[in-house]
């Protein structure tokens, strides 16, 4: 069969096959490579290789989030079919080739692939049992170590003239009192000791509680868990930010300069919030890009670390506040499904990963809960006697923040910053944070105070809730807990 072009040529696809055989002779060169042992060299290699990376890398706090795991009740994989290589000899017809003469391969005992397979399989086992297990547990099902609180025990304590009940909240008591915008500039070292402020040194390990003149427990500072691996967990937390800053500068996502309400640095936020102009709580919403990078970020296993520590901080020094956080948020996510916890291990609703020259101009969180507390974690190679100190204006205190530590500030009715650091230093850090939104909207029966204003009685029952002017405040402020009661407020929450 034959076809004709545009041009009027005749062609013919089969015009090959009538070619001369003198024209169609291949020339055929023999050697005594094994292809099947090629083969099965290349496989072998290829799953000894992915076995030991996941053996490596496996984590079972990694599977909470993962569901392209394989069935764990699959039976190890049979030994590969592939033959082993054996050498053969060459015909008197063969063609000498330059690779005739290299020794063959020795066979490849499948016996290591399978025993990696084995720790592979057994691995998954233990992830799904353990799944199992915990099937239906919520971050707020989580209670802290017992043998936690014995080793911070003997912690110390800072009390300032500084009555809590002072500092500024909106009518309700929900979030912060909104003020005038505040100075986008860093404050230093300096200008805040001739402010009359009080420098507070820490070397970021003994926790330190900050009392107000009520022995309210308003700020904690925290420290590091007694472990020896801490370091490595922060380092390998500030190499996966730094990671991100990098790729978020090459594609485009961040400028160096990009100056915002709380500093210059890049700030990739996560979790569920309220406020701001938004009609109901939903999950924060990025550009594809940062959805994938951030997803990465707090699928690190360090950041989930800190982030879980942090709350068990919450739940030692505020106890009766990690209560009513549990209480409240639990009834939340049953109620809106859509929302996503950001970690597993902790009940804050919401994340912030400061990356990269994370310090922070002075400012309050004011949407956040105003009688909420806020946990920070620095990281970084910087010196924290000279910069990156977290200062809290109101109660004239410049704390020194050192790389690795972590503490409990109000920032939702507090205004707060860092001092700079030097030059060719860098400093992250992590937050935890809840919208005082999402407290009021579940106060509320789940809808905003405008819809329920719109019910007939909707207006008594906001005032039922929000009670006389002041009194919910004094009602939040007594959810902190005093020095001299911490013991037995943790025996209350955590042992009833």
């Amino acid at each position: 069969m034959s076809r004709q072009t545009r041009s009027g040529a005749q062609f013919s696809p089969y015009e090959l096959l009538n070619l001369p055989n003198s024209l169609r002779s291949f020339e055929i060169i023999r050697t005594n490579i094994s292809l099947d042992a090629l083969l099965h060299d290349a496989v072998a290699d290829d799953d000894i290789y992915a076995a030991e990376q996941e053996a490596a890398n496996y984590n079972p706090e990694d599977d909470w989030e993962d569901v392209d795991n394989p069935d764990s009740t699959l039976p190890p994989s049979p030994p590969s079919p592939l033959t082993p290589l054996t050498p053969s000899s060459p015909t008197s017809s063969a063609v000498p080739s330059p690779q005739a003469s290299r020794p063959a391969s020795p066979a490849l005992s499948p016996v290591p692939v399978e025993k990696a397979r084995g720790k592979q399989q057994a691995a998954v086992r233990r992830s799904r049992r353990r799944q199992r297990q915990h099937a239906g547990e919520t971050p707020y099902d989580k209670r802290p170590d017992p043998r936690y609180s014995q080793s911070h025990r003997q912690q110390e304590s800072h009390t300032v003239y500084f009555d809590l009940a002072d500092a500024p909240a909106a009518a309700g008591a929900w979030v912060g009192r909104r003020r005038a915008n505040a100075e986008r500039r860093h404050r230093t070292l300096p200008e805040l000791l001739d402010e009359g402020g009080e420098v507070i040194e820490w070397n970021g390990r003994d926790p330190k509680l900050i009392v107000d003149a009520e022995g309210r427990i308003i700020a904690i500072l925290l420290g590091t868990p007694e472990d020896e691996e801490w370091a490595a967990v922060i380092e390998d937390a500030v190499a996966a930010m730094a990671h991100a800053r990098r790729e978020a500068l090459r594609q485009g996502e961040w400028r160096v300069g990009t100056v915002h309400r709380r500093g210059t640095h890049l700030a990739l936020r996560k979790g569920t919030s309220f406020g701001g102009g938004q009609k109901r709580p939903g999950n924060l919403c990025h550009t594809p890009f940062l959805r994938r990078l951030i997803r990465r970020l707090l699928r690190n296993k360090s950041i989930r670390r800190i982030a879980g520590f942090q709350s068990m901080g919450l739940a030692l020094y505020a106890p009766k506040l990690y209560r009513y956080y549990c209480k409240v948020l639990r009834a939340l996510f049953r109620k809106h499904p859509n929302l996503t916890h950001t970690f597993r291990n902790s009940i804050f609703p919401a994340v912030t990963l400061n990356c990269g020259d994370a310090v922070t101009f002075e400012h309050c969180d004011i949407l956040n809960l105003v009688h909420g507390l806020c946990p920070v974690t620095s990281g970084g190679r910087f010196n924290h006697v000279l910069g990156g100190h977290m200062y809290l204006r109101q109660l004239r205190l410049i704390i020194q923040f050192p790389s690795g530590a972590t503490m409990l500030i109000p920032s939702g009715c507090l205004d707060h910053g860092n001092t700079p650091i030097q030059t060719n230093e860098t400093r992250y850090s992590i937050t935890q944070y809840a919208a005082g939104g999402l407290f009021r909207w579940a106060a509320y029966g789940f809808q905003s105070a405008k819809s329920l204003l719109a019910q007939p009685g909707g207006e008594d029952v906001k005032n039922a809730f929000d009670g006389v002017p002041g009194s919910r405040w004094q009602w939040g402020l007594n959810l902190f807990s005093k020095l001299d009661e911490l013991d037995t407020d943790r025996v209350a929450v955590f042992q009833s």
